[in-house]
């Protein structure tokens, strides 16, 4: 026992120091050399003998090489020492390493009674565990993840509590931890599958939780449809590094996150391969935050060539915005393109910071079938004002970094813009001079003073178009022509020479 919290410590020591526990594509498919040419069922249980392979965990609670120990380094932001907390938008800080802050509880997403309880290495896996707010614990109690129809308690952007779409009571994370989740879920499905899941736990597992699928054909569905919605970003992976330094183990569905589909999806009779699969290894810049397009149905024939009209917004090359446009505020991450979406105010807040939503660029257009997360630069003495989709202004309140919006000109902040060589704009608030900026640690846009640049992210400014974002009905007599091919990424591939699943006019088909 004295071996096994010694090789804890210099684990935790390594990654202190500052140690890299970062993979390369090459290190991972030889980590995961063992699922080469495994499908389904037998991909599943190869996937249980490498997640459970040398792993190691700490001891759960406070103290050195504990739980509190453990998050220090995988839900801390270095720069301000304040707690990830993925539950509620309450703020806290670590104090002393291996000390919990107050208010917080340690949260599991597998709650430890769906196994009847025990103590085992489920109960303590920090893939399984994160730091909560003590209120936001008590309120998801031990309910499965699932679609929450009829919420009883929410907090916009975090999660909602209510009765579920397939179980009695359910909790639901917010938009941009739903993936996280999701492959957290997938991850304790798998690695601890020998568990016997009782009572609460069998609204979500199987009966025999080792057989296949392992888990109900519900929460397979949902938590692959979540990880495709919110992909793998930095943050994420960032986690599982730093976990896999602690555990000596990785959640293979972050490090390919298409993986759930060979286990579970369309991708069940196509043999794994960790060599060519999709990663969000260092050096892999295959993965985006995008997905295929989807050609629509074809509209019964009449006089009409126009589908749909949605809203087309371009990209700004240098040029500054003009009064009176509108624009998406678009910052571009190592995982793809998020942009900028309202102040969301809850529980009687009158600040709030601007969260995100995946979007897709093509040849610098991205088109979306909502306005919701368009800004309108109207002209200001020096500036511009901000106005949202909701028709509210934007302004800083004292030494906030959040934004708090306003139907008021008089206390809407003037924003000055300026273009970067790289493409950025610099939104600059006249009287602090704050700047717009995304936080990866965060997931959304704040109000940060200059000297935060380093660590966060300027956006890019899209400004919208007046076209049709639509596309011609297909003649009744004129062929088509051989349709673009993509990868399930969305990756727009010539001739596929990979075997896999891909898609084409619409339509999946194998190549073997």
């Amino acid at each position: 026992m004295k071996r096994h919290y010694a090789l804890l410590l210099v684990a935790l020591m390594a990654l202190t120091a500052g140690t890299a526990h970062a993979i390369t594509r090459e290190q991972l498919a030889q980590y995961a050399s063992s699922l080469k040419g495994k499908k389904k069922a037998e991909l599943k249980t190869a996937l249980y003998q490498l997640m459970n392979n040398g792993k190691r965990v700490l001891s759960y609670g406070s103290g050195n090489a504990g739980t509190w120990w453990g998050f220090y380094v995988t839900d801390r932001d270095p720069e301000t020492n304040q707690v990830i907390n993925r539950y509620s938008s309450d703020v806290f800080y670590f104090g002393k390493r291996g000390e919990a802050p107050g208010g917080m509880n340690i949260e599991h997403s597998f709650p430890k009674s769906w196994w009847g309880g025990t103590q085992n290495q489920a109960y303590k896996d920090l893939y399984n565990l994160y730091p909560s707010a003590s209120k936001a614990n008590g309120e998801k109690a031990n309910y499965p993840m699932d679609v929450v129809t009829d919420a009883t308690s929410e907090e916009v952007g975090y999660d909602k509590v209510g009765k579920g779409r397939s179980t009695d009571k359910a909790w639901e994370p917010g938009d941009r931890y739903k993936g996280d989740f999701a492959r957290g879920y997938m991850y304790m499905a798998v690695t601890y599958s020998n568990l016997t899941y009782v009572k609460t736990g069998l609204q979500t597992m199987e009966d025999n939780a080792s057989g296949y699928p392992g888990m109900k054909t519900w929460a397979t569905t949902l938590y692959r449809q979540w990880s495709k919605q919110d992909k793998v970003d930095s943050l994420e992976v960032a986690r599982n590094n730093a976990v896999w330094g602690i555990q000596n183990n990785r959640n293979l569905f972050v490090d390919y996150p298409n993986l759930a589909e060979y286990v579970w999806g369309d991708s069940v009779d196509v043999a794994f391969n960790p060599a060519n699969a999709m990663t969000t290894a260092t050096d892999d810049n295959r993965y985006g935050s995008f997905n295929p397009p989807t050609p629509p149905t074809p509209p019964t024939p009449d006089d009409s060539t126009e589908v749909a009209v949605g809203y087309v917004f371009a990209k700004l090359q240098g040029t500054l915005p003009t009064a009176g446009k509108r624009y998406l505020m678009v910052a571009g991450t190592g995982s793809g393109l998020y942009a900028a979406k309202p102040v969301a105010l809850a529980n009687g807040k009158k600040f709030g910071y601007l969260y995100t939503e995946g979007v897709m660029d093509e040849d610098g257009k991205i088109q979306l079938t909502s306005d919701n997360d368009a800004y309108t630069f109207e002209e200001a003495n020096g500036g511009f004002y901000i106005k949202d989709s909701q028709g509210r202004y934007y302004y800083q309140e004292g030494t906030y970094s959040s934004f708090t919006p306003t139907t008021s000109l008089a206390d809407a902040d003037v924003w000055h813009a300026t273009a970067n060589a790289d493409g950025t704009y610099a939104i600059k608030a006249t009287d602090s001079g704050n700047i717009i900026m995304y936080s990866g640690q965060f997931k959304s846009f704040g109000n940060y003073a200059a000297n935060k640049q380093d660590g966060n992210l300027l956006p890019y400014l899209y400004e919208e178009r007046k076209e049709t974002a639509g596309i011609e009905a297909p003649s009744l007599t004129t062929a088509v022509g051989n349709p673009a091919v993509y990868t399930l990424q969305g990756v727009r591939v010539g001739k596929p020479t990979q075997p896999g699943v891909y898609i084409r006019g619409g339509k999946k088909f194998v190549v073997k």
